[in-house]
């Protein structure tokens, strides 16, 4: 029985602890709180239980100091403006800036390619401002070959572009050229080539002259051929304006390292010492304004803690959460800067026109008690010559950690629409060849558009002849190829140094029986230039870049569009290898 009894026990015991490694029913308690009274007088009031130490607490801390803390009532401030009146593109002579046209659309607007499909758009477009009677009446001499018809035998040309070559096939005996249209009309040829009766010249000038205003204002160009702001060498923006005021005082912005895509006050440099001022038409701009006064607001920002007592904080921004360690220096002040020294600041709005470059001379606040402080710049001083850094101040060019006081608004734009690349450029660095690659990724298409470059190039490459009757079971490669979008630049060293390089711009052979000519790009960027065409080495680091064009689109003034091709580079992905060998030895 003894032992019976302990069987069931440990049974009993077994059981209870099954129950209790594995509950079945789980129970929660919420805490919460039971007023006693509806009156919430006291409980409102924050009674200080201790005031004696309150106090003590208060004159440790440095409370009690006294301390000039008159609020600002009044804000007077004295500036001095110069507007951007002339441009120069890269070295070009300058010229007069148009206010009408934003300065990115201008600085990266280059000339627009007549693709086939642009070649077809403005010859439909030509054909919709003909009544039915004219345009039944000169459209055959339209299409004649010797006035705008298509060049015949251009199936080669759109070899490697599916899409171009069918738009070529459907419209070369339906359509004519619109680029031969447009550089008709340009040169004033256009009547006598097609032979204008006299009866249709009031017509054909009015819808002449509508072509031109509709392609002007359907893609931005360059107002002269050739005043391009692309640096080829350097693969960025470089151009320089000029303002100039009434006192004679001019000024030199000059953006020489532009290749971002969106352009900005920090893109631009305050040239020291420029060169002789440039004379433009029309009265000089004012550059001295009157004192303007203002009321100063203090500045608000979410997250903010609410000077009142009892006013509810915003929870949108929870200061509590920021995990910062002991290096987080600039971290640790903005929150520093927005717990602590928030009702320090203040706000003026003041307005500013676009393209000016703006300069305080003074500004002088006054605060309740009727005193009034000179607010100096934060970098002024001897005492301050070891940390010249200011916020949105211009760079002094060729002088590094040099600032001046000037502020630049330039006609940047917030927003833009951008197209898939039309054309894209991959530079990278292929340490075992000793040399640089232009992958052409994307390349123009036919019909506006950008297709694939690798699925462009032919890829076989150079196979070398067979030797007939020869019993050898190898054979000797002078050197083996790559892809033909694989274009090749090697170092070459800079006239009169000996240490430093940059890369030109070469080709691979293409042999074969009978020979051919040596490969080529197919794209602009590859292309724009006459060899031989040089890239700088500090251009392409280690790794790589990458340069792509695109159509964009923007609104300005008054609603007005403005379409333009602009470029922009960004860091590579890094090195490559292409597998080029020489004096290789293979097995047949």
């Amino acid at each position: 029985m003894k032992e019976l009894s302990q069987i069931l026990l440990s049974q009993k015991e077994s059981v209870l602890y099954k129950r209790y490694r594995n509950p079945s029913i789980t129970a929660y308690n919420r805490l919460e709180p039971r007023p006693r009274t509806e009156n919430f007088e006291r409980s409102l009031r924050a009674e200080v239980r201790d005031a004696l130490w309150m106090l003590t607490r208060q004159w440790q801390m440095g409370e009690l100091e006294s301390e000039d803390a008159g609020s600002a009532i009044d804000a007077r401030i004295l500036t001095k403006q110069q507007s951007i009146d002339t441009i120069a593109m890269k070295g070009n002579p300058a010229r007069n800036y148009n206010a009408q046209i934003p300065l990115e659309t201008m600085v990266e607007g280059e000339v627009v390619p007549f693709t086939h499909a642009l070649k077809v758009q403005v010859a439909q477009y030509f054909l919709q401002l003909h009544s039915q009677g004219v345009r039944t009446k000169y459209f055959p001499k339209y299409m004649h070959l010797d006035v705008f018809g298509f060049d015949p035998n251009k199936d080669e040309q759109f070899r490697v572009q599916i899409d171009g070559l069918n738009l070529y096939r459907a419209t070369k005996k339906r359509m004519f050229d619109g680029e031969k249209l447009i550089q008709a009309v340009r040169d004033g040829s256009f009547k006598a080539k097609v032979g204008v009766d006299n009866a249709d010249d009031a017509e054909m000038s009015l819808i002449v002259q509508k072509l031109k205003e509709w392609f002007d204002r359907q893609y931005y160009q360059p107002e002269q051929q050739g005043d391009s702001a692309w640096n080829s060498q350097q693969l960025d923006y470089q151009f320089t304006t000029h303002a100039s005021g009434r006192s004679g005082s001019a000024s030199v912005l000059n953006a020489h390292d532009y290749h971002q895509g969106r352009l900005d006050w920090y893109a631009f440099d305050f040239v020291a010492n420029p060169e002789p001022a440039i004379e433009t038409a029309g009265d000089k701009k004012r550059d001295e304004e009157t004192p303007i006064s203002f009321i100063p607001n203090n500045i608000s920002f979410k997250g903010m803690p609410n000077p009142r007592f009892w006013e509810m904080e915003d929870r949108q921004i929870n200061f509590g959460k920021i995990n910062a360690k002991t290096t987080d220096h600039l971290l640790l002040l903005l929150a520093e800067f927005g717990l602590i020294y928030d009702n320090d600041w203040f706000v003026l709005p003041y307005s500013l026109p676009v393209n000016t470059l703006c300069e305080i001379q003074g500004l002088v606040i006054t605060d309740v008690f009727g005193d009034r402080t000179l607010i100096r710049a934060a970098d002024e001083g001897p005492d301050n010559n070891w940390q010249r850094w200011s916020m949105f101040n211009l760079s002094n060019k060729d002088h590094m950690g040099s600032y001046n006081r000037q502020f630049f608004l330039p006609a940047a734009l917030t927003q833009t629409l951008e197209s898939e690349p039309i054309e894209k450029v991959n530079f990278i660095r292929d340490e075992m060849a000793n040399m640089v690659w232009g992958i052409e990724a994307v390349i123009p298409d036919a019909t506006n558009k950008g297709i694939s470059g690798y699925e462009a190039a032919d890829k076989t490459g150079v196979e070398p002849l067979a030797i007939a009757g020869s019993p050898a079971k190898i054979r000797y490669l002078l050197g083996t190829t790559v892809p033909e979008n694989w274009i090749p630049f090697i170092p070459v060293h800079k006239p009169g140094s000996n240490q430093e390089i940059y890369f030109q711009r070469a080709a691979m052979p293409q042999l074969g029986n009978p020979p051919r000519d040596v490969i080529k790009a197919k794209g602009v960027l590859l292309n724009e230039v006459a060899a031989p065409y040089y890239i700088d080495e500090a251009e392409i680091p280690y790794s790589g870049a990458i340069v792509t064009r695109t159509y964009q689109r923007t609104r300005w003034y008054k609603g007005k569009t403005y379409v333009w091709i602009g470029r922009y580079r960004e860091t590579g992905r890094g090195p490559g290898n292409s597998g080029l060998r020489f004096d290789q030895v293979e097995s047949l």
